[in-house]
C-alpha cells in the first residue's frame, strides 16, 4: 500500500485536483445563477420603490388640487413630470409594453395638468375645468397606483419562486 502511494501519489493528487475543479466549477455556476437572479430582484424592487414615490406624489397632487392649492400642485406635478420621465428612460426595457404606454399617456396627462395649473388658479377655472382637472388627476394617481401593484407583483411572485 506505501509502495502504491508513493509512486502513483501525483496522480492521485491530480486526480483529486480535477474532481475538486469540477466541484468549484458547479458551485461558481450556482453562484452565478443566484447573483443574477438578486440583481434582477433588486431592479425590480427599485422599479416599484420609483412607483411608489409617483404614486404618493401622485395623492399630493389629488389632495392639493382638492384643496385649490395650485402653487403646491404644481410643483409636485413638475416633480411627477421629472420623475416620469426618468422611470420610463431608465426603466424601459424593464417595463411591459402596457405600462410604457400607460406611463407614457401618463406623461401626457401630467403635461397637459402642469399647463392648465400654470395659468392662473385653480379657483379661477369654470366649474366644468376645474371638474375636468380633478378627474385627470386621479387618473394620474390611479395609473400610478396601478403600475406600483404590477411591480410589487413580480417583486412577490419571485420572492416565492426564488
Amino acid at each position: 500500500m506505501l509502495d502504491f502511494l508513493s509512486e502513483d501519489w501525483g496522480n492521485l493528487a491530480s486526480v483529486a485536483g480535477l474532481i475538486f475543479s469540477i466541484l468549484a466549477f458547479i458551485f461558481s455556476k450556482r453562484a452565478s445563477v443566484a447573483a443574477r437572479q438578486a440583481r434582477a430582484a433588486v431592479l425590480r424592487r427599485t422599479i416599484a420603490e420609483d412607483l411608489n414615490t409617483a404614486n404618493r406624489t401622485a395623492s399630493d397632487v389629488v389632495a392639493y388640487v382638492a384643496m385649490e392649492r395650485g402653487d403646491m400642485a404644481l410643483l409636485r406635478v413638475s416633480e411627477l413630470l421629472n420623475l416620469t420621465s426618468y422611470s420610463i428612460a431608465r426603466w424601459d426595457d424593464k417595463f411591459s409594453e402596457e405600462s410604457k404606454n400607460n406611463l407614457l399617456s401618463v406623461r401626457e396627462q401630467l403635461q397637459s395638468i402642469h399647463d392648465v395649473l400654470a395659468k392662473g388658479a385653480i379657483a379661477e377655472l369654470e366649474p366644468k375645468a376645474r371638474l375636468r382637472l380633478k378627474l385627470a388627476c386621479q387618473r394620474v394617481s390611479s395609473t400610478y397606483s396601478q403600475e406600483y401593484g404590477t411591480a410589487t407583483k413580480l417583486t412577490d411572485s419571485d420572492g416565492q419562486h426564488g
